[in-house]
Order: C-alpha cells, then structure tokens, then sequence
C-alpha cells in the first residue's frame, strides 16, 4: 500500500514537470562534423551555438578541417557521419569511385566569392605567370580560381596555384605581397573593397548557380541511421532561420565573431547581411547549381556524371512538408 501511495505520489509530481527538462534527461546522440572557414559554413555554426541540432536530440560536434579532400577522407573511413563542405571535392570522389557519398543540400546555391588581385595587376594579363591563392588543390577554392581565370580570357595553365590554406591565410599572403590575387567570401571582401585592391570577378552579382557548401553524408549511414540525418537537416534549417531573422542580430555577430576568431563588428555585419539575402532559407541544392559545378571543372567535366546521381533530395522535400504543415 505504501509503494502504490510512493508511485502514485511520483506520477502526480511528473505531471508538472516541464517537457523541456523531461527531454533534457535524454542523452544526445553525437554527431561529429567537420567544417571549414567560410561564409555558407558559418549557418552550420549558428545553427550548432543556438541549440537547433539539440532541439532534435543531436549532439554536434563541429571539427575544423582546412580543406574538402581530408574531410571527404575522414567521412569515407567513417571518422566522421557527415560533413558540411563544398562539394567538388565529393564529387571528385564520388566519380573516382566513392559511390556512397551523396549531397542532401547546400548552405549556398550561389557562388559568394570574388576573384582579388593586389595593386600591381593593372589588367587581367598582368596575372601571367603570377601566384594565386587558393586553399589547397581539390578544393571548392581551386574551381572557383580557376573559373575565375576562364572568365578573364586566362588559362589557367598562365599562373601557379598555390594551396596556402583558408582565407584568412590567402588574405594575409596578398596584403604581405607573397602571392598575386586569391578568392575570397565575406567578411574578407569588405577588407578588399577598403583597401582599394582591384576586384576583377564578384559572382555574388551573377545569377550563376553554384553548390559553395552543404550537408554530406553516406548512404549506408542513411540506411542505419535516416532519422539522424533528417534531425540534422531539420536543425540545419531551424540554424538558418536564426541566422536570418532580424531579432537575432546581435547574438549572430556574437557566434560569427567566434566563428571567425574576431570582434570586428563591420567585417561581422557583412557576412551577416549577405549571407541573409542570398541564401534561401531552407539548404537547398538545385541540379543546375551541381551541374555547373561539374562542367566548370577541367576533371569532372570529362567524367560524364550526372548531378542528379549524387544527389539525395528526398530529406528537402520532406522539410518542405513539415514547414507547410507547421505554417
């Protein structure tokens, strides 16, 4: 009689306590994800500082990893679940024989890079057989540089791609005169434009469709394991909404400033305001930007691959179901 009186005592008690703290008593499930420097990036990052992955029951855990190819690598040997990169790199390995890659979305649909140079380049001829900065061969920086060059009449054959690491590091090369031009996305473009040096390519002003950056994983991970992959894609987007809306401004230039390592609050509101009007707001991947992708670069373009092969789109479409019925 007594225990009957204990249980009961305890069902009455549970009753008011709140479903966030019942939740709370749940262990997370971890999820490790590796990152790199950039712009698109930073939604995964906003996303992973304001709890929408825990919203979700995940745990992430972000680990900084300078180039695409050692990602892709490090999620190949299952070191990692899923990635949030640019995609050449995974597609590159996709092609060469790594089938269970696949792209599920993309932080970015639209290329947000400018092609810089320093002060000596008067004219786009003036890069032959000069350096240019790019992160590391392979890397979503390597296609743009030279997408960039095509665009200028250059081949790319004219100049020497060096892999000096992420922005950052390019920046600190052209502004110390060791390299000739680099690409760069917010919030290194606000410093380009304040020093005067001379912007020959801005694709943000493009309507050129592009995948720069997005969720990545396996498909045999899908297979064991697809309600995690949706409940990142859900907190991805939730990250992105948060990212954008108005009111989270200042704690946005809060988790962008650790992001970056910088408590510049100019180079912190550009990123933040471009990446707030070029973005939709789901992470959307569309066959053409992948396409484009593909045909821009010298290798993948002479594999014969179809975007749509690589592509998983099925985790979208069921997040545009659940934000109808929210709605």
């Amino acid at each position: 009689m007594i225990m009957n009186i204990a249980w009961f005592a305890f069902f009455c008690a549970s009753l008011f306590i709140p479903g966030s703290l019942l939740g709370q008593s749940k262990s997370l499930k971890e999820v490790r994800v590796p990152y790199a420097l950039g712009g698109s990036t930073s939604f995964f990052w906003v996303a992973q500082r304001s709890g929408s992955f825990e919203k979700y029951g995940l745990k992430v855990l972000p680990i900084f990893m300078r180039g695409g190819r050692e990602a892709v690598q490090a999620l190949i040997s299952r070191d990692v679940t899923m990635l949030q990169q640019g995609s050449a790199g995974v597609i590159l390995a996709w092609a060469q024989g790594a089938k269970d890659l696949v792209v599920l979305g993309a932080t970015g649909n639209k290329l947000d890079y400018v092609f810089v140079s320093g002060p000596a380049i008067k004219k786009p001829a003036d890069l032959k057989g000069k350096k240019v900065a790019i992160s590391q061969l392979g890397a979503s920086t390597d296609f743009i540089a030279r997408l960039a060059l095509r665009q200028l009449g250059l081949n790319e054959k004219e100049v020497t791609l060096l892999g000096i690491g992420a922005q950052g590091e390019r920046w600190a090369g052209l502004a110390g005169g060791h390299v000739d031009a680099s690409v760069f996305q917010p919030p290194i473009t606000l410093r380009a434009r304040k020093a005067g040096l001379p912007i020959w390519v801005d694709f943000s002003k493009s309507d050129y469709e592009f995948v720069v950056a997005g969720p990545v994983t396996l498909r045999s991970f899908i297979k064991s394991e697809r309600e995690t992959v949706m409940n990142f894609m859900r907190g991805l987007a939730d990250g992105m909404d948060f990212y954008r809306d108005e009111k989270n401004k200042d704690t946005v230039h809060k988790y962008l400033g650790e992001f970056y390592k910088s408590n510049n609050m100019e180079e912190l509101e550009e990123t933040r305001r471009v990446y707030s009007q070029v973005t939709p707001g789901l992470p959307i991947v569309t066959l053409k930007a992948m396409e484009n992708m593909i045909n821009s670069d010298r290798m993948l373009s002479t594999m014969n691959i179809n975007g749509a092969d690589v592509m998983d789109l099925s985790f979208l479409k069921q997040l545009e179901e659940e934000r109808k019925l929210r709605k």
